[in-house]
This record gives structure tokens, sequence and C-alpha cells, in this order.
């Protein structure tokens, strides 16, 4: 079974992917005031991918964030299809972006 652990950490908070024994992806992000940026983003499956997307949003949501941002160098197609918009700077409502379809094709 595959777990989306968080890890606080001074500055950020850093989610890892876990299968297992086995680290499959990780993402961090840093909260600030009503907003959430990803800083980072590391791994290879689009689902998992989303996945980490979906727990650190959640997250931010339930400390008060309404806006995820990325940027452009870091994005991956999962985000694109949670919805995030924009040029260098991709963002998108947690709202909105939280209750968008599951992309897993899992009936």
């Amino acid at each position: 079974m595959i777990s989306f652990l968080p890890f606080e950490e001074e500055n950020r908070v850093v989610f890892k992917a876990v299968d297992g024994e086995n680290e499959i992806g990780s993402c961090a992000i840093v909260s600030g005031g009503y907003e959430v940026e990803f800083v980072s983003v590391e791994c290879d499956d689009d689902i998992i991918t989303e996945g980490l997307a979906r727990a650190a949003m959640n997250y931010a949501a339930n400390r008060m964030a309404y806006i995820a941002k990325i940027k452009k160098s870091i994005v991956k197609p999962a985000f694109i299809r949670l919805g995030f918009e924009g040029d260098e700077m991709l963002s998108v409502e947690i709202p909105q972006a939280l209750t968008s379809g599951c992309s897993c094709n899992h009936n």
C-alpha cells in the first residue's frame, strides 16, 4: 500500500510517497499566509505525483492555505490535470484542485 507521509522541517514540509519500505517520490511545500508553494517535486510516476500534490494541498488547506503555486520549471503533468494555470508561476485554488476528478483511471 502506498502512503503519503508529511515531515515538518524548519521552513518547509516534505511529503514522501512510500510503498512498504521503499520511498517512491517526494515533494516539498513552503507556506506563506493563504498561499502555499511547491518548491520541489521528485517523482517519475505521474499518478504518484498527483497523490503527493493532493496530500500536500490537503495538508496546506487544513492550515488555512487557499492558493497553491508552482514554478513552471518544476511542474509535472499531474499539476496541469489538477488545474494549475499560468506562465512562469502556475497556480490553482486548492478547493478546486482537490475536488477535481481522480485521473488514475480507477472505477
